[in-house]
């Protein structure tokens, strides 16, 4: 019996162990402090913005650039063929008499286009002749005439024509006020537009490139604004 109760006794003091917290048997129990709050994790760096998408600059470099040949100063883009009276009047030059003549550019050209501001009398008689294949003996024979006559005899062939190559496709006078040619000649596509009315659109490989001369053949005609671009 007196073992019995021994081993009793020990098995109630490691149950009574068993039961006690942790930490100094002895005394109270020490206080564990609680863990301070994790820091928050640093902010991180806003994304740069998304760059713009590339935008396109297109360069001039290339581009076909505008030339004057007449701004009202003087004649020094052209040689004066045949015997009409050119001169120099405000920002125009001017014919009215002597033998037909013409402005010839110094330059030959082929793809190119031409704008020219013009005025006329209505008995007057011009043009603007295109491709020229010899610059001392112009005529429709050897050039693209861009015609200016209203009076032409042969109406075939008046203002905004191309003398025995394309008729006009509308008819405008040209008489007693300031008109605008737009002459477009790229490879054998020839395009003539007077005061923004297209008056011929044709295709013809008869002439290359050439010089360009303005006439004066009869009447008032001035000239103005003269300006080419290659093409």
């Amino acid at each position: 019996m007196k073992t019995i109760k021994i081993a009793l006794g020990l098995l109630t003091s490691f149950a009574l162990a068993a039961c006690q917290p942790s930490g100094d048997m002895g005394g109270e129990q020490a206080s564990t402090p609680a863990p301070a709050p994790a820091a928050a994790p640093a902010a991180m760096p806003a994304a740069p913005a998304a760059a713009p998408m590339n935008t396109v600059t297109y360069s001039l470099i290339n581009e076909p650039t505008w030339v004057n040949i007449f701004a009202g100063q003087d004649l020094d883009q052209f040689n004066v063929v045949g015997g009409a009276n050119w001169q120099i009047s405000g920002d125009a030059v001017e014919a009215t008499s002597g033998e037909p003549g013409f402005l010839v550019t110094r330059g030959q050209y082929g793809d190119v286009q031409v704008m020219a501001e013009f005025w006329t009398s209505p008995d007057a008689n011009s043009g603007i002749f295109m491709r020229c294949q010899d610059p001392a003996n112009i005529g429709a024979a050897s050039c693209y005439e861009v015609n200016i006559f209203d009076q032409r005899p042969d109406q075939a062939y008046r203002t905004g024509g191309i003398v025995e190559f394309a008729e006009p496709m509308a008819q405008i006078d040209a008489a007693d006020q300031w008109n605008t040619f737009d002459i477009v000649m790229e490879g054998d596509h020839l395009m003539v537009t007077m005061n923004g009315t297209l008056m011929v659109d044709t295709n013809d490989a008869t002439f290359a490139n050439g010089p360009i001369a303005f006439q004066w053949s009869a009447g008032t005609v001035r000239f103005r604004n003269l300006k080419l671009r290659p093409l």
